[in-house]
């Protein structure tokens, strides 16, 4: 019986020694674990960021298109406008637009601003009788608006048809 005493000696002293290993590798674990969250947290911050541009990409091509329709729809020939209306704004081919795409006022200080719609009319150069349409939908920023200028170039949406000045 002399071999037992020393088996329960060996087993604990293993004991002993797995705990401060598990320490270790709880420390080691939180760590992985802060890293991993730090991360997701970022990519969580990217994606909603994402999503909103998204969104008022969105918002602003349906803004286009419905002005794309109402000129369709307008009983009269269309006053032509410089070829360039679209990244200027032109009296009578520019309307400022609230959230919900309502026109607002004529200019960037008025309130509730969201998007600047601007359009241009031109005759396209082969044929006289047919008319070039291009529709601009641009976010306002507030650091750009307060400069007095409306329209974000890389958030903007631009729609262009061609159209016969006969079916007007």
């Amino acid at each position: 019986m002399s071999g037992l005493p020393i088996a329960v000696s060996i087993v604990v002293r293993r004991a002993a020694d797995d705990s401060g290993s598990t320490l270790i590798e709880a420390v080691v674990a939180i760590a992985i674990l802060t890293t991993a969250m730090a991360s997701f947290a970022g990519l969580a911050s990217i994606a909603v960021r994402t999503i909103a541009l998204t969104r008022e990409r969105t918002v602003a091509a349906i803004l286009a298109a419905q002005k794309l329709e109402e000129l369709f729809a307008a009983p009269r020939a269309l006053s032509q406008s410089s070829p360039d209306a679209v990244s200027h704004d032109e009296t009578g081919f520019v309307e400022y637009l609230d959230a919900a795409g309502v026109v607002v006022g004529s200019g960037v200080a008025s309130r509730g601003v969201v998007y600047v719609r601007r359009w241009a009319v031109s005759p396209l150069g082969a044929d006289a009788a047919l008319n070039v349409i291009h529709v601009a939908v641009s976010p306002c920023r507030r650091a750009v608006a307060a400069a007095g200028e409306c329209g974000d170039a890389a958030g903007s949406v631009r729609l262009a048809t061609i159209r016969s000045s006969e079916m007007w």
